[in-house]
């Protein structure tokens, strides 16, 4: 019952669907890190529509195995990198509460340098119309961004040293 009335409230604080994601390459360490901060209210209705589970609460500290299960076959699905020889492999590293986010971690190795990297990242957009998914890229001490949503799901960032 509370989290439903959270879900109602936190609905009328934020009428928009958005989740951030800051994508980094850690040259050091030939990695992309990728952190998505979505909504707790978006993302509880998002799974329970993914995991068939309509009573799914997610701020439930009983349920957190379960959430975080689907959350990881989710983001995976929802959240693709590909380079000029495909898909990229993507490690789920885990998730996070916070106030009223969640906050997901994804890690893709080996990467030894970027040149055109494509960004699918549909999240959300099954549940919501109107969502919109911002892209954060940070490498080589330079930032490109992007706008997501609906029926443009993918971003090629073309990176130039």
């Amino acid at each position: 019952m509370f989290s439903t009335v959270l879900i109602v409230i936190q609905s009328l604080l934020h009428p928009f669907h958005v989740s951030v994601s800051e994508v980094k390459y850690k040259e050091e360490k030939k990695a992309i890190q990728i952190s998505v901060r979505i909504f707790l209210d978006d993302l509880e209705m998002a799974l329970q529509e993914y995991s068939g589970n309509d009573k799914l609460d997610i701020t439930l500290k009983e349920n957190w195995n379960l959430v975080n299960e689907n959350l990881q076959k989710y983001i995976l699905q929802n959240l693709r990198v590909y380079n000029d020889k495909g898909q990229m492999k993507a490690n789920y590293i885990g998730a996070e509460m916070e106030n009223d986010v969640m906050w997901t971690y994804v890690e893709i190795e080996k990467v030894r340098k970027l040149k055109t990297i494509t960004i699918w990242n549909s999240i959300l957009t099954e549940t919501y119309d109107d969502q919109e998914n911002i892209i954060h890229f940070r490498a080589y001490e330079k930032v490109k961004s992007a706008r997501l949503h609906k029926g443009a799901e993918q971003k090629v960032f073309i990176w130039e040293q």
